[in-house]
């Protein structure tokens, strides 16, 4: 199963939907124990996360069906081994995220489109089956609702530096915007932070996988920091390569501007006639392709000097002399 990338517009991350939040309020006894599985190759899906995804074989759309006409709650887990069509249990990460399904969508192809909403970490434990789809009994984490001081204290770094982010990531702020940033809540944040970072799929596992909250917080900022450092190392490159083409352009056109004035004074035909000799003498001399490489480059920074200057004459010169020179004995 797919990210469904003809959508992909509408991947948005919410820190506190109602969803969630009434899922957080109920007591462990209400949350089913058993739950239909569904691999995913290329997404991980974090609590409060609303994705598109696309299923495209026939047993997972059987999969789909059921849960449509049931509760419509899904556990979506990452794949181990992305390129198995049906994945078995060996196949699948042990946490993964409980889901529902809240829109449907069936094609002339038979695939099927569904839109899901992240809803709570699950473990899985054992499998009461595997055909014609994964059913595991799954187990459920739940955080204190007063979050500790040390917790307090990540949350307050990990906004910092995903805040410090975003003043620098206009498109990513666009998808985070409409969400609640301003939570102090460790869990919906730390959640919301690590489904809108740009990771691999190994690091969104890695922070799925943390079901207590400090230790998810922990591993968080460090990716913070680096994708941070990430993004100075790139707007310093991409200011050096501005500066560079500004510099091309710059020299580009005092160039043109300097043939203009040339022929303006009458220069233009003389100075052309005289490089075209200059190069013929050049590649005529017989000299090692090292030092044409030389007398050539010279020749070009020969044709950007006015006539009139004596630096034209002491270049003009210099490359008359290496051309003259016996290369043939």
């Amino acid at each position: 199963m797919h990210l469904d990338q003809d959508i992909i517009d509408i991947l948005k991350i919410k820190a506190s939907t109602k969803a969630v939040e009434d899922l957080q309020k109920r007591p462990k006894a209400t949350l089913p124990e058993q739950l239909p599985i569904l691999g995913l190759s290329d997404i991980v899906i974090f609590p409060g996360m609303v994705a598109p995804l696309l299923i495209e074989s026939a047993p997972s759309s059987g999969l789909v069906d059921d849960v449509v006409s049931g509760n419509r709650l899904i556990g979506l887990v990452l794949q181990t081994t992305p390129d198995v069509e049906e994945p078995e249990p060996k196949d699948l990460h042990p946490y993964g995220c409980m889901a529902r399904v809240q829109k449907m969508v069936k094609q002339s192809n038979n695939s099927v489109r569904i839109l899901i909403e992240g809803l709570k970490r699950i473990r899985l434990l054992d499998f009461k089956q595997t055909d014609p789809y994964l059913l595991a009994n799954v187990e459920y984490f739940h955080e204190p609702a007063e979050a500790s001081l040390e917790a307090k204290a990540l949350v307050r770094s990990a906004k910092k530096l995903f805040e410090a982010i975003l003043e620098k990531s206009p498109t990513l702020t666009d998808q985070v915007k409409s969400s609640n940033l301003n939570t102090e809540d460790p869990e919906k944040l730390s959640d919301l932070i690590g489904a809108n970072l740009n990771l691999g799929l190994a690091d969104h596992q890695k922070l799925l996988s943390a079901h207590v909250v400090t230790e998810r917080l922990k591993i968080l900022l460090p990716l913070l920091k680096h994708e941070l450092e990430l993004q100075s190392i790139g707007a310093r490159i991409q200011k050096e390569v501005s500066a560079s083409v500004s510099k091309s352009q710059r020299d580009y056109y005092l160039r043109e501007q300097l043939r203009v004035i040339q022929r303006e004074l009458g220069e233009d035909d003389s100075a052309s006639r005289e490089m075209a000799v200059l190069k013929a003498l050049i590649e005529e001399s017989g000299m090692p392709a090292d030092t044409q490489e030389i007398a050539l480059k010279e020749l070009d920074r020969l044709k950007t000097i006015p006539t009139s200057l004596p630096e034209y004459t002491v270049a003009r010169h210099y490359v008359e002399w290496l051309a003259s020179l016996p290369w043939s004995q």
